[in-house]
């Protein structure tokens, strides 16, 4: 079996992007329901749509803040007619997971690690190359394919080849932009950020303030005195790192509904989303 992790809300935003000016109705649904359609061609395969929760862990700890830097304004939520779509899905091949408390990254995480089979992940989202491993690869912009042993190449000049399951720890300290989540320490040299995540013996946890001190008891003067800095500013580095690392979700994630107001679709979109269940 063959499962493709899909995570709506960049399907949705490249679909809204890339075909506004092929439909004129809900362009982002028109092209979900194609990408879907495209995934089912194979008996051997199940679709699994990720929705973000309204108030996910980052928005727990931030508040307000978090994601704040995303300018939207004079944007038509791609997210209008997600409702309508997802009631009107009827098929044993296409699943939908929402928890409000969580994000579609940490979902789909979840799910590349507990199901059976070979997994693909459809998404842009950098904090998703955690879930890389011999059975779980990424699809991105282009259809760029993305596996556990690609990344390296990939990603040497962005991550400095740090493993993937490390990557919150040096994200952590170097902070980012996209999440509205700041360094704890401004100018924080990225090369030590992927010295120190290198030195690390990483269970899955932070990082504590002893095993920061012990790593940088070879370093030079100078690079101490930035792990130094790094130590004192320890709750926000706490903070970014709780945001960024992803974990095997607990709670239910598929019996809890989406429920969010429901448009109109034309008879033309219906008929699209009614063919997908007969597949």
């Amino acid at each position: 079996m063959v499962h493709y992790l899909c995570d709506v809300s960049w399907l949705l935003y490249r679909g809204f992007y890339a075909c506004s000016k092929i439909w004129t109705e809900y362009p982002e649904l028109h092209y979900l329901c194609k990408k879907i359609e495209g995934l089912l061609a194979r008996n051997d395969v199940c679709v699994h749509l990720a929705l973000d929760g309204g108030n996910p862990k980052g928005r727990r700890l931030l508040k307000e803040s978090y994601k704040a830097g995303r300018d939207r304004s004079g944007e038509r939520s791609v997210y209008e007619g997600l409702a309508s779509f997802i009631k009107m899905l009827h098929n044993d091949r296409i699943k939908v997971y929402y928890n409000n408390n969580y994000e579609s990254d940490e979902i789909i995480y979840t799910l590349s690690r507990t199901l059976d089979g070979r997994k693909k992940i459809l998404s842009g989202d950098k904090d998703l190359l955690q879930s890389l491993n011999k059975d779980t690869v990424i699809e991105s912009f282009k259809g760029l394919i993305t596996t556990e042993e690609s990344y390296k190449f990939e990603y040497a000049d962005k991550f400095f080849e740090i493993e993937p399951r490390k990557l919150p720890i040096f994200r952590a300290i170097a902070g980012d932009a996209s999440d509205t989540l700041f360094p704890p320490v401004k100018r924080f040299p990225r090369k030590l950020a992927a010295k120190i995540v290198e030195s690390l013996d990483y269970d899955g946890s932070c990082p504590t303030i002893e095993q920061l001190h012990s790593v940088s008891t070879n370093f030079k003067d100078s690079e101490k005195k930035w792990v130094d800095k790094l130590i004192d500013a320890y709750q926000l580095f706490s903070t970014n790192f709780d945001i960024m690392k992803l974990n095997v979700i607990t709670d239910d994630l598929v019996n809890n509904e989406y429920n969010y107001r429901e448009v109109d679709l034309s008879d033309f979109l219906k008929s699209k989303i009614e063919h997908l269940n007969t597949l």
